[in-house]
């Protein structure tokens, strides 16, 4: 009979013994699946609410030295227009010299990236008035960006709208459905209805002098077609900026990514400190049942002394006593790691409903703000992981007293009543 054989018919002799022990690694390996599974849920949320608080974490332009009408020339500083969390001169005047915007769909296929937005930055007139006017596709604009501060009307949706700061619309004595004409000069131009008023946060300069409309259209005033002065970007998680932005830089020429400064660092250290403080609670409880096994194995030995004793008589050699030992306590480990992880993902798919149920009870709004912010996200690396910390531990916590067992003396053993 083999080692791994008498081992698990000793366990099933002991079943009330066998299923205590199995139950601490179950409470350890479930409570560190619940765990991680809570950590990277609150990774996950957190890395969505950045995306909706925070700017454009990536701004692309050019990477030559730009030029601007009139031949001047600048360096590319970053920064975005007023929709992008922040001014900046690239936001304003647009990096001078041109990207093509075929560039867009490249970086979007790019690992990390969540979504990347094209902008044409470019002087104009309205009504005779000299602004600032952005090309924006207002389906990724918002997404990329903090979006406009509409105080007025809507966003934009179809060509031959526009969307102006509260300040131009004063000054030009227009209002939501008014017709205004729009060109590169001050003369002439396209009519366009106003559909919006945002507010770009002053009233002097030039963010108070700006206007938003459809790419295409400003494409087209200007004469630029199929070109952007920048594109924003956003990563998926707020840890992949900087690789995000390197990647840009090294697989597209001419361009140059420049990273914004935002909350996503002291974000990324937030989520990995709780991941950290997680996985720790999570190995305490593990290492609790741990000691159970070890604790069941030594009495396992001192009941079975005898046994041990007529083992070794009859020829069993001290690595076979070894193996039979290890081999029980393998057993609970896989046992209790299998039952663990079944009982983790469990209590991880219902624990949005316990916290739920906690909103509508006593907790009012306690309770729906933990409802919120602990979702628990299983992930097979986690699974995995909870799994073989549950065997492993099963595995270390029996070598003492199969150590221990193997090196019994016979004799004695046989004198053991």
């Amino acid at each position: 009979m083999s080692s791994m054989s008498i081992a698990f018919r000793n366990l099933r002799h002991r079943k009330m013994r066998t299923a205590l022990t199995v139950s601490g690694i179950v409470v350890g390996v479930a409570m560190i699946l619940v765990l991680l599974s809570l950590a990277a849920g609150t990774s996950t949320q957190t890395s969505g609410l950045l995306r909706n608080l925070v700017g454009a974490e990536i701004t692309v332009v050019n990477g030559t030295t730009p030029t601007f009408p009139g031949g001047g020339t600048g360096t590319g500083i970053p920064g975005g227009g007023p929709g992008s969390g922040g001014g900046g001169f690239i936001g304003l005047f647009g990096a001078g010299n041109t990207i093509n915007q075929t560039l867009v769909n490249s970086i979007e296929d790019m690992s990390g990236v969540y979504v990347a937005s094209p902008q044409l930055s470019t002087p104009g007139y309205v009504n005779g008035a000299n602004v600032f006017l952005y090309g924006i596709d207002p389906s990724t604009y918002s997404q990329a960006t903090t979006g406009l501060d509409i105080t007025q009307g809507t966003g934009l949706s179809q060509s031959g709208q526009i969307v102006l700061d509260s300040t131009v619309a004063n000054n030009l004595k227009v209002g939501l459905g008014s017709k205004v004409r729009v060109g590169a000069n001050s003369t002439g131009g396209t009519e366009y209805t106003v559909v919006g008023i945002y507010s770009s946060g002053s009233t002097f300069g030039p963010l108070a002098r700006s206007a938003y409309l459809l790419l295409s259209d400003a494409q087209a005033i200007s004469g630029q077609e199929g070109v952007v002065t920048q594109i924003y970007v956003k990563a998926t998680d707020p840890s992949l900026v900087s690789q995000v932005a390197s990647a840009i830089d090294s697989s597209i020429t001419g361009v140059a990514a420049n990273v914004a400064n935002t909350i996503a660092n002291p974000a990324t250290t937030l989520s990995n400190t709780m991941t950290t403080f997680f996985t720790v609670i999570g190995l305490v409880a593990l290492l609790a049942g741990a000691f159970g096994v070890i604790n069941t194995m030594m009495m396992s030995i001192s009941e079975r002394t005898r046994e041990i004793g007529t083992l070794r008589a009859i020829g069993a050699t001290k690595g076979q006593v070894m193996r039979m030992f290890l081999g029980e306590a393998f057993l609970i480990g896989l046992i209790g790691a299998g039952v663990g992880v079944f009982v983790g993902v469990v209590v991880s798919l219902v624990f949005p409903f316990l916290t739920g149920s906690a909103a509508s009870s006593g907790f009012g709004g306690l309770g729906g703000a933990f409802r919120s912010a602990l979702t628990p996200t299983l992930t097979s690396y986690n699974l995995v992981l909870s799994f073989a910390l549950g065997s492993l531990v099963g595995i270390i916590a029996g070598v003492y007293p199969a150590l221990r067992a193997s090196r019994m003396d016979p004799v004695e053993a046989l004198r053991h009543v």
